[in-house]
């Protein structure tokens, strides 16, 4: 018993880690925090299983396309709803992200009803054995995906020019601009990006678990308990947020009962503010 939970903790966690690395880069360097975020996230969903069951393509290659599709949504949504509003202060962008989900959330209803979907693949059901605790293949794909995602998306941040001109005006916004970084682009793309990290959560979501518009809250509220376990802005803060969420929940729901996962989690959200207001790693961004 001790064995499986871990193993299930830990595949619940990679995808927990992936889905929270999009909201803590929004937070933390674009300084919105997105209340359409699960909007997003199950955006992502539902445009796997319009392609799963228009052209039979299995969501694990899908979700290149919804993640791109993401991307340019989250920077439309940046450019021409959040960015001419951000002297207004968070108020108004957290006007504007209620908004937006609330908009998307009336579309997936107006289109696929409140009705719970799945995204049935052939291999749904196999699993197989390692050391006496089983692994069903899905979910190990989903964790090595989200691992490889992550690890990419901290390859960016930190060894390509746009990334180290993000991490710039994150750390330094009036330095970066002097030496001529556009701090709006970068925004931009970190925004994006963010948005099109929970298109791809969406898609392996899809995969393991059934998705309507009721998911939104849950996907919100997690976000926000794995950004502030992991530090704003941090990558591998939030990967830990994400697994220490899973085991905390998985735990939780063997030794307590399955109704006092979330509370659980809140519980440790606030003593790691108390304990640790930057969070688990304890550094800022990308240490």
């Amino acid at each position: 018993m001790g064995l499986q939970m871990f193993v299930n903790a830990l595949l619940l966690g990679g995808l927990y880690a992936l889905m929270g690395i999009g909201f803590s880069l929004q937070w933390g360097i674009s300084g919105i925090i997105n209340l359409s975020y699960g909007a997003m996230v199950l955006l992502g969903s539902y445009l796997s299983l319009i392609i799963f069951n228009m052209f039979h393509i299995d969501p694990f290659i899908s979700m290149l396309f919804t993640g791109a599709l993401l991307f340019l949504l989250g920077a439309f949504i940046y450019r021409f709803a959040l960015q001419p509003l951000l002297k207004g202060g968070i108020v108004f962008t957290l006007i504007v992200t209620f908004a937006i989900r609330l908009i998307v959330e009336n579309i997936i209803l107006l289109v696929w009803s409140a009705d719970y979907r799945t995204i049935r693949v052939s291999y749904a059901g196999s699993n197989f054995q390692f050391l006496g605790a089983f692994f069903p293949l899905t979910k190990f794909l989903t964790f090595l995906v989200a691992g490889v995602i992550i690890y990419l998306t901290y390859q960016f941040m930190t060894n390509t020019k746009i990334g180290k001109g993000i991490q710039a005006v994150a750390l330094d916004k009036e330095g970066a601009m002097a030496v001529g970084v556009d701090d709006q682009k970068m925004y931009l793309i970190n925004f994006a990006l963010g948005t099109a990290l929970g298109g791809v959560t969406g898609t392996l979501w899809a995969t393991i678990y059934s998705f309507s518009p009721h998911v939104m809250d849950v996907i919100i509220g997690r976000v926000f308990i794995i950004a502030i376990l992991g530090g704003l802005g941090n990558i591998w803060g939030a990967a830990a947020g994400g697994i220490l969420l899973a085991f905390v929940e998985t735990s939780g729901a063997i030794f307590v009962g399955s109704h006092w996962q979330e509370a659980i989690g809140l519980v440790i959200m606030v003593l790691v503010l108390l304990l640790r207001p930057h969070g688990l790693i304890g550094k800022k961004f990308f240490g």
